[in-house]
């Protein structure tokens, strides 16, 4: 079995038709240079990001220099204070454990860590601000401009996600997948693991093991055959779902691989858990609480409040492209610009949706037999792949999701957020109840956890819990993540259609 560190299993490139005619050292050294090649693309990221936002604070600083009062030695002198900022910025970065986390994850996201690069990043400012300050006082230099700094540490937060994101691409398509896992377990669990992971690029499932799996499923072994098949497979992460083998037997064997192999367990009940559960320790026994939602009065005000801004700021950017959608729909297909069907919404009050058009104008005609004789998705929610109704300018349109660009009308006339469930056709909504029709008690969005999950490639199942766990535990940070994560998922392209 080939011993693998905590610390070196996080990136591999070994190819899973040559990992089993390589020993085990071979391995361990792949991955080391993996790991290796991976830290340094996020270093560049890195440097690339805090060099371009340290040229747009002294393009902010060259502009203040002009006017009355400043000279070339107070330029000279904030000069080498936003330097301070860039110089702290590595140090907190490394502090903050920035270039560390990303070896526990399955899969590495931006938004896992905007909370640490957000404390980084004042840490590094306020560094800059104590280093200005000791420099004034013992060198008598000019005070600090504060704007060019707080130029830099928020174009630092908006652009080291962005330049990572862009690192980390390209690493996947150069180096192939950084992270092979083993999953313990088969049947449902194991299926709706792979599904998850067929949307991650970077992650590729080698097997599974169990001792009594699903009948017609193949498996790579046993689970007393996991030690073996890591070696074998060159595996860098086992995934624990859920299998019929005796917990106490597993469990030793993944003592035993405990600090040779990263391990990573699905939770029973993992319906009621989201990213927002803490465990606590109960006297040495971990629990995982039920995060619970805070939609009170002040969080409501606040939600409402980005809702107007951020879609006051969208329509005035998106304002050309909906001029040039609206005339090219007109010049490729008969019929009017906007589309409106009644929808769900708060409460379960009906509203009207406004959507580009993507369809023939008797698409709605023919829906209830399309409906009956072919449906690409289950439970009572209706979704074509390669819907007929719909024309090839259209088609473009529903890809990129600019065909949802006009709900931002519906959000300013608070029918909808920004953040929210999907909005249902009513009489689909008809069909929800018990706990999933706890999606009833808040605004439908124009994003949400389902879109940026995967959108129409989830089962009706999954849809209903990802809407339920929306609500049961909402947080505006929650919205502000689901917010980040949209223009990947757009650009992705999973699941529109």
């Amino acid at each position: 079995m080939s011993s693998v560190t905590v610390d070196d299993a996080r990136f591999v490139g070994v190819d899973l038709l040559d990992a089993s005619d390589r020993g085990p050292r071979e391995i361990v050294s792949a991955r080391r240079k993996a790991h290796a090649r991976a830290l340094r693309r996020t270093l560049l990221s890195d440097f690339v990001a805090l060099a371009v936002a340290f040229g747009v604070g002294i393009a902010v600083l060259g502009l203040i220099s002009t006017a009355p009062g400043h000279s070339l030695s107070r330029f000279s002198t904030n000069f080498i204070d936003d330097l301070s900022f860039v110089i702290a910025a590595f140090f907190a970065f490394s502090l903050y454990g920035l270039y560390r986390q990303d070896r526990r994850r399955l899969v590495v996201a931006a938004h896992f860590d905007l909370g640490r690069l957000l404390h980084a990043v004042v840490a590094s400012a306020l560094m800059a601000v104590v280093v200005a300050a000791v420099l004034q006082h013992f060198f008598n230099r000019p005070s600090l401009d504060v704007l060019p700094l707080l130029v830099i540490a928020l174009v630092t937060f908006l652009s080291v996600p962005m330049f990572r994101a862009i690192a980390r691409r390209v690493g996947v398509r150069t180096s192939g997948p950084r992270m092979r896992v083993l999953i313990v377990g088969s049947g449902m669990m194991a299926n709706r693991i792979q599904r998850s992971f067929a949307q991650a690029s970077e992650v590729e499932v080698v097997g599974l093991v169990d001792d009594d799996p699903v009948p017609g499923t193949d498996v790579a072994g046993r689970v007393a055959d996991i030690p073996r098949l890591c070696g074998d497979l060159g595996v860098d992460r086992v995934l624990v779902g859920f299998s019929k083998t005796h917990p106490s037997e597993a469990v030793d064997l993944l003592r035993d691989l405990h600090g040779k192999i990263p391990i990573s367990i699905v939770p029973r009940y993992f319906e009621l858990l989201s990213w927002r559960s803490q465990v606590d320790d109960l006297c040495g026994l971990p629990v995982i609480d039920v995060a619970p939602p805070t939609l009170g009065l002040q969080a409501r005000f606040m939600k409402r409040s980005v809702d107007v801004v951020v879609s006051c700021v969208c329509l005035l950017v998106a304002f050309p492209l909906l001029v040039t959608s609206a005339m090219l729909i007109k010049l490729t297909s008969p019929g009017p610009v906007f589309f409106r069907q009644p929808r769900s919404g708060r409460d379960g009050k009906a509203f009207d949706v406004l959507k580009l058009r993507t369809m023939k104008v008797d698409a709605e005609r023919e829906r209830d037999v399309l409906r009956k004789s072919r449906n690409d998705v289950d439970g009572p929610i209706f979704k074509l792949r390669d819907d007929p109704r719909v024309f090839p300018f259209g088609r473009f349109l529903r890809r990129t999701s600019i065909d949802e660009l006009p709900q931002l009308f519906n959000v300013l006339k608070g029918e909808m957020s920004l953040v929210g469930p999907r909005p249902f056709p009513v009489d689909e909504s008809e069909e929800i109840d018990g706990w999933a029709a706890r999606r009833f008690e808040v605004r439908p969005g124009i994003t949400g956890l389902w879109q940026v999950s995967g959108r129409s490639e989830l089962s009706f199942d999954e849809l209903c819990r990802l809407d339920y766990l929306y609500v049961a535990s909402w947080s505006l940070l929650w919205d502000l993540r689901i917010l980040w994560q949209t223009p990947s998922a757009v650009m992705n392209g999973s699941g529109a259609y």
